[in-house]
């Protein structure tokens, strides 16, 4: 986190940076060659890994009055300021820069003044960066939002959640106002004021967390300071959390290995992410709420094993980091490969399509491993039966024949034992085996001999209804 603080010489502003696990660790002043008196005082801004700064300046070189420039946190220390040039930077006033976690939107405002303290005249606006790295020529928001002197814009976590201060929209509670506009099917809504912030006084400069639920600002604290302050956002205007998912991608010794990382977002069926690891192995990707994901991980070699793993984002409660470490390595007899992604039509032992792409991943492990055979593990927690069937689920039938005896009487009044044969019908839903045997048969059509493949099914009750679960692993074999 950036902030600035009144804590300099004769109560002079300066701006710290300070990060966290859990606790704030103790602010560290921005070096002076960045944070000097020809800066844009506010408007600050962060990339999302917390490792380039972006800020406003007056200082040499600059196309205009004031620039948006950047600096780099390497290590404990941040590189000279860069100026991001045209065509963000023109020969009127930028300043103000706000960037999506992707790093490939920024927003910003253009203004007719500014000074150190203020600016006027300003209309926002955005540019995409190409495949090149280069900027696209900006442009402006639409006239809902640019109403005459709109600034400080801020973009949320969620890349559609737009936070902008104006003084030129009708009802304003005085001075520069907040408001929030959304980004949905390329429109940009109505801005709708922050009224649950808003002062009689000038409310511009804001934050938020990742998860959206908080939006932190400036306010009056308990020792008749300004202090800042986190506040809840009414559910009306709470953007879309955010969560970030990040770890190493190494093998048993801890080297990294070479990878690609990509995340499919399975209700659209639309990948959202494709990318490979740092040279430590180290990566990262932003997940965004609302709807439920894949993400997979496959190494360079075809004799490596592979990774993948759901994420459910669309209950109330997201986390905003989820470490997720990953070894990859040649398989050996014993190891056990979790395959998330494969599934099967309810009810049923048909593979659902969605299940292709993991299993041609482990066909492919298999013939790279030509000394190893895979036995294919289906494993039920949740096992029913019932005497009718009283579910849909219960798909299976077992007819067994039961010899029994009953009293009768014979013609001439006698009591004698009669020797019977019922048929007790189960109904239950354990497809384990087949569902193996639906795996071993896609294994199969992909090139993989059968002598290398065995199956394995077992079904049990689940303790709690919310424990149900059908595990599918693939367990290599000497």
């Amino acid at each position: 986190m950036l902030f600035l603080s009144n804590g300099g010489q004769d109560g002079s502003l300066i701006l710290s940076y300070t990060s966290r696990e859990s606790d704030w660790s103790t602010p560290v002043e921005i070096p002076k060659t960045l944070n000097t008196r020809i800066n844009y005082l506010k408007g600050y801004a962060l990339s999302a890994d917390g490792k380039r700064m972006y800020y406003t300046s007056a200082k040499s070189p600059v196309i205009g009055g004031y620039d948006i420039f950047y600096a780099d946190l390497n290590g404990t220390t941040w590189t000279a300021g860069t100026n991001m040039m045209m065509p963000i930077n023109t020969k009127t006033n930028d300043g103000c820069p706000s960037l999506t976690p992707d790093g490939t939107t920024i927003y910003f405002m253009r203004c007719a003044k500014m000074d150190q303290n203020s600016a006027d005249g300003c209309k926002i606006f955005f540019s995409k960066k190409k495949p090149n790295g280069q900027w696209e020529e900006p442009a402006e928001l639409p006239a809902s939002i640019n109403t005459g002197n709109s600034q400080t814009p801020r973009i949320m976590a969620d890349g559609e959640t737009l936070i902008f201060s104006s003084n030129k929209i009708a009802g304003s509670k005085g001075g520069m106002d907040l408001y929030v506009s959304k980004l949905k099917n390329g429109n940009w809504s109505n801005p709708v004021p922050l009224d649950f912030v808003n002062t009689a006084s000038d409310d511009q400069f804001v934050s938020a967390t990742a998860l959206g639920r908080y939006l932190i600002k400036e306010a009056p604290g308990s020792r008749k300071n300004f202090e800042l302050t986190e506040f809840l956002f009414p559910n009306e205007m709470r953007p879309r959390g955010l969560m970030k998912v990040e770890g190493k991608v190494t093998d048993p010794a801890n080297a990294p290995v070479p990878a690609y990382v990509s995340v499919v977002d399975l209700k659209s069926n639309s990948r959202v992410y494709s990318g490979r690891p740092q040279a430590d192995g180290s990566y990262f990707v932003y997940l965004l709420e609302g709807t439920q994901y894949e993400m997979a991980v496959d190494p360079e070699q075809s004799n490596a094993t592979f990774f993948s793993k759901q994420f459910d984002l669309t209950s109330d409660k997201i986390a905003q980091r989820e470490r997720v470490n990953i070894t990859l390595k040649t398989p050996s007899a014993g190891d056990e490969i979790v395959l998330e992604q494969v599934r099967f039509k309810p009810s049923s032992s048909v593979l659902d399509p969605s299940s292709e792409n993991e299993l041609k991943k482990l066909a492919r492990l298999a013939k790279a491993n030509p000394s190893l055979s895979f036995e294919i593990q289906v494993l039920l927690n949740g096992y029913e039966e019932d005497s009718v069937r009283s579910s849909p689920d219960l798909t299976e039938v077992v007819v067994d024949s039961i010899l029994t005896q009953y009293d009768d009487i014979d013609s001439l009044g006698q009591l004698y034992k009669r020797d019977t044969m019922l048929v007790k019908t189960t109904y239950h839903n354990d497809r384990t085996l087949q569902q193996a045997d639906a795996i071993l048969a896609f294994l199969s059509t992909q090139g993989v001999a059968a002598d290398k493949l065995k199956t394995f099914g077992n079904a049990i009750e689940a303790v709690l209804p919310e424990n149900k679960k059908l595990t599918i692993k693939a367990v290599a074999r000497k």
